[in-house]
């Protein structure tokens, strides 16, 4: 944005730019002078200021923590959720600075906001995959992304991790939900948080522009990952965290900005528009293979003043595609500091022949062999054939495993959002050995099947028929008649 200036050390005659520590030094402003750290301009060091020990620099210590203890043991995910096992939640939770101090050895990950935040970060940065371990157990593996996150400088890696949270973290999964409330709301935070300098205490509670608190309602722990991120520091509504009785929500009071985030917001607002540019958003309209930056075709009602939202508007039209996520931040750090990120993940069409397990229960399952010309609805209609079902009702594949998520290839005459089964071939998924998914029949009776993918041969397939390879088990029957009703 052009009036984002460089920020610099006003004690020295350079306009030298700062650190994280020396920002978040100058959250506290009276008029236009900041409360500037004293330091020569030849000798300014990356810091670690502390306030309550959350600040980017403590952030950045502590995510290596936990990524260092993941790739040091074998860490086995449970059965239902896929996250970490409750046998290493209390050990990471000892090594960071954020606690759950009353934890028990009961204690599962959701509970841990901190660690939940970075297990986030870990998979949908590409860190750390779940591949299918011994026993049929999911487990975290990590990947060789570890050792090129590692040779970043800390401010480069700082905007991995925050260019992970805010374009490849599917926001409704962190919260627990199917779908994600908190798009529009974060819009008119940010517009507030950019009309006001560091160090204003904004109340969320007794605001009522845009009828404020009703529209923050659902943002639970989100208030604190923005706090672990430096924009802002939050006051704890102790009274509704009580009322509401629920130790998996956190309820603020009031925020009051940093100096960090004062700079940081006015950028994602606009320059980083977060619904051109996250994965999940852009997959609700449509998109198979969502790039963040690209031209979006169709987005959300904005409900900002009409300077800002023409700027959007426009962001929308352009294709920003061989930007980094970091350019626009680079001026506000030295050149040097922040030059490289960790690649995306570009997926390929992957040409093969796939062969897929469909479980239906533990010992009834059946595999089918496609292409990858295939489609999604070839994958559905070989499904069926194989457990003797009638082809007469709307399906979804869930690609997160979790039923009724965004994150979804529905049946072609399904009238919601996204992707629709008969347009997404096999190969356009970049699938992986061990990748499991849900696919769900029959929107009343819910027929639940979990399919893995269990080989992919990569090739050039010719002319190929679908096919049953191999079955297990009687299936369930589709319809189920009570004779007595006869009667």
């Amino acid at each position: 944005m052009k009036d984002i200036n460089p920020i610099y050390n006003k004690t020295s005659n350079k306009e030298i730019q700062l650190s994280f520590g020396e920002l978040w030094n100058e959250s506290e402003v009276s008029g236009n002078q900041h409360n500037l750290v004293k330091e020569e301009a030849n000798n300014l060091e990356y810091q670690c200021s502390s306030i309550n020990g959350i600040v980017p620099g403590t952030l950045i210590q502590d995510f290596e923590t936990f990524i260092n203890y993941l790739s040091a043991h074998s860490i086995q995910l449970t059965n239902k959720m896929e996250h970490i096992s409750r046998k290493h939640l209390p050990e990471i939770n000892k090594r960071i600075t954020v606690r759950n101090e009353t934890a028990t050895a009961y204690t599962e990950q959701i509970y841990y906001p901190y660690i939940h935040f970075f297990y986030f970060l870990a998979l949908s940065g590409r860190l750390f995959e779940k591949v299918l371990g011994k026993g049929g157990k999911m487990i975290l593996h990590p990947t060789e992304r570890i050792a090129l996150y590692k040779k970043l400088t800390d401010i480069e890696k700082y905007f991995f991790l925050l260019e992970t949270f805010w374009v490849d973290v599917n926001w409704a999964k962190l919260l627990d939900r199917s779908d994600n409330p908190l798009i529009d709301s974060l819009h008119e935070l940010f517009f507030i948080c950019t009309q006001e300098k560091a160090g204003k205490v904004i109340s969320l509670r007794n605001n009522n522009r845009w009828k404020l608190p009703y529209r923050l309602y659902d943002w639970n722990f989100f208030y604190l990952y923005f706090e672990w991120f430096g924009f802002w520091q939050c006051e704890i509504d102790q009274e509704s965290v009580d009322s509401f009785g629920n130790k998996s929500n956190y309820f603020a009071k009031s925020i009051k900005l940093t100096f960090l985030g004062t700079k940081l917001i006015p950028i994602l607002l606009l320059d980083r528009y977060i619904q051109i540019w996250n994965v999940s958003e852009r997959r609700i309209h449509g998109e198979i293979n969502p790039i963040p930056r690209s031209k979006l075709n169709e987005i959300g009602y904005i409900d900002l003043p009409k300077k800002e939202r023409n700027i959007i508007l426009k962001k929308m039209n352009e294709d920003q595609s061989s930007q980094p996520f970091f350019l626009p931040f680079q001026q506000l750090f030295p050149k040097e500091s922040l030059q490289s990120t960790l690649p995306r993940n570009k997926r390929r069409f992957t040409k093969g022949i796939y062969t897929f397990k469909v479980t239906f229960e533990k010992n009834i399952w059946r595999k089918v062999i496609l292409s990858s010309q295939h489609t999604m609805e070839d994958l559905h209609d070989i499904i069926l054939e194989a457990y003797d079902f009638d082809n007469d009702h709307l399906y979804s594949f869930f690609m997160d495993g979790e039923k009724w998520s965004m994150d979804c290839i529905s049946s072609p005459d399904d009238d919601s959002e996204g992707p629709k089964a008969d347009k997404v071939q096999v190969g356009d998924l970049g699938f992986i050995t061990g990748q499991r998914f849900l696919y769900l029949y029959d929107y009343g009776d819910e027929w639940q099947f979990l399919i893995e993918v269990e080989d992919i041969k990569e090739t050039n397939p010719e002319s190929f028929q679908p096919y049953l390879k191999e079955s297990k088990g009687e299936g369930p029957e589709q319809y189920f008649f009570d004779e007595d009703w006869f009667e």
